[in-house]
């Protein structure tokens, strides 16, 4: 074939995907919770269900940590990889 991957390109590849979109997902919703409005693909019961959640007082709080964290340069952790620990990166990179 034309464009033929070396072996082992294909996982980091497919999670290089996820971790963009979910990226700009989590973009587009930070975007809808600022505005106040839901975009036209949203259906309303899942939208009530948007609200209500970040109404919660534990999405609240975990808002205010993670914002406090990315304004952080010292203290507090540098650690960019999301919910993945160091290992776990590490096996994959391995891989």
């Amino acid at each position: 074939s034309f464009f033929r991957l070396q072996r082992g390109y294909e996982g980091r590849i497919y999670s290089s995907w996820w971790q963009r979109a979910a990226k700009r997902l989590r973009d587009l919703f930070h975007e809808i919770r600022n505005k106040g409005a839901p975009h036209p693909w949203i259906r309303d019961n899942l939208w009530d269900q948007l609200v209500e959640f970040w109404r919660q007082e534990d999405f609240k709080k975990l808002k205010e940590v993670n914002k406090q964290n990315r304004a952080s340069s010292t203290g507090g952790s540098l650690h960019t990889g999301g919910s993945t620990t160091y290992e776990a990166t590490r096996d994959r990179m391995v891989r």
